[in-house]
């Protein structure tokens, strides 16, 4: 009975993290999405097919893999593989603002103006409604897997947003230097492996702290503007990374919290040290993980 155990284990942590961090993940954010954790998984599966369907048109590339378009956003993307159920639960976050996924809900405020720095970019969806929408002038997408790297300039480049979004072919860590990078846990699973061992059989990419990049760029960033952060695993890294930007400048944050057990508490006790100007969300949470988590964290010092 997997829903009533995940259900028992989501309440227990919710009573914890609310003694720990009083005001943060009020009951209804916690319980954005909490419908699909009572689910029988057929049931999800089903539901998931049935909106792709209905919101979604799919057809084979010529150039290779699969261009869908959503229709609800007006927009493309590029999918390596026949897109399945799973394709629908990994995009629906930029469908539904409800969804305890999506990045841009309050406290973020973002406009025209903004500078969206978006860590795992992947396909680039997200990226693209961002610029779309005017919610960004601009977004720099880092995405290290060389096949999804093509395939995010090839929705841009269908969308026509290809002098917006600059694709920065490299991953995000909490220093910069070389990484290991796995490509076999999927097109949306790909991960970075900090101190890869001589075994390693990924890929080794190059990459960047974000106070390097900022410096070496002269990129200026504000508090009108965004660091997301979807790095399977390594979401904490990549902020340390970019701890004295996070000081000194107070961008706004969306990082996932999902990926690892103690992230929530971590990532939060964190970023209250470093910026205090910040007000804080915390929502939802994951019924695709081993133990339900928290989803997203957001924080903003506007």
């Amino acid at each position: 009975m997997r829903p009533i155990r995940d259900a028992a284990a989501a309440w227990r942590f919710w009573r914890r993290f609310r003694g720990r961090h009083p005001g943060l993940f009020p009951a209804g954010d916690a319980l954005q999405g909490f419908g699909r954790i009572l689910s029988p998984q057929r049931l999800r599966h089903r539901i998931g097919w049935n909106r792709l369907r209905e919101g979604c048109e799919v057809s084979a590339d010529a150039a290779g893999g699969y261009r869908v378009r959503v229709k609800s956003l007006g927009l493309d993307f590029f999918w390596p593989t026949p897109p399945d159920c799973d394709t629908w639960y990994a995009l629906e976050q930029e469908v539904r603002l409800e969804h305890p996924h999506c990045y841009t809900t309050p406290p973020i405020v973002l406009g025209p103006g903004s500078t969206v720095i978006d860590v795992g970019a992947c396909e680039g969806l997200f990226a693209f409604r961002m610029l779309r929408q005017r919610l960004a002038r601009r977004v720099i997408a880092f995405e290290p897997f060389p096949d999804m790297g093509v395939l995010l300039k090839r929705g841009a480049a269908a969308n026509g947003i290809g002098a917006e979004l600059v694709h920065e072919p490299m991953a995000v860590a909490g220093r910069s230097g070389t990484v290991g990078f796995r490509t076999d846990l999927g097109a949306d699973a790909s991960q970075v492996v900090v101190d890869p061992g001589p075994g390693f059989s990924g890929l080794r990419v190059e990459a960047t702290s974000l106070d390097d990049y900022v410096a070496r760029t002269g990129l200026e960033l504000g508090r009108g503007d965004l660091i997301k952060v979807d790095a399977e695993g390594a979401d904490w890294d990549v902020l340390r990374g970019a701890e004295s930007v996070i000081r000194s400048k107070a961008p706004q944050i969306a990082v996932t919290t999902y990926h690892t057990d103690d992230h929530a508490d971590q990532i939060t006790e964190w970023l209250r040290s470093v910026q205090p100007a910040y007000r804080m969300r915390l929502k939802g949470f994951a019924y695709w993980t081993p133990v339900p988590r928290p989803v997203l964290l957001q924080a903003s010092a506007l």
